[in-house]
C-alpha cells in the first residue's frame, strides 16, 4: 500500500509541473492547465500526506 502511495504521489508532482511547461511552450490553454494542476494538487494531498506522515510513539 505504501509503495502505491509513493508512486502516485510522485506522478502527481510530475503532473503538477507538466501543464505549466506545456502552457509556457504554447501547447496548452490556460484553463486546461489550471484544471489539470488543480486535480494534481488534490491527488498530491490525498496521497502525499499519508506517505509523509510519521507516526510518533
Amino acid at each position: 500500500m505504501r509503495t502505491i502511495l509513493i508512486v502516485v504521489a510522485l506522478l502527481s508532482l510530475v503532473l503538477l509541473m507538466l501543464p505549466s511547461i506545456l502552457f509556457l511552450a504554447g501547447r496548452m490553454e490556460l484553463d486546461t492547465a489550471k484544471w489539470i494542476m488543480l486535480l494534481a494538487t488534490v491527488l498530491w494531498f490525498a496521497t502525499g500526506t499519508p506517505w509523509l506522515w510519521k507516526r510518533t510513539g
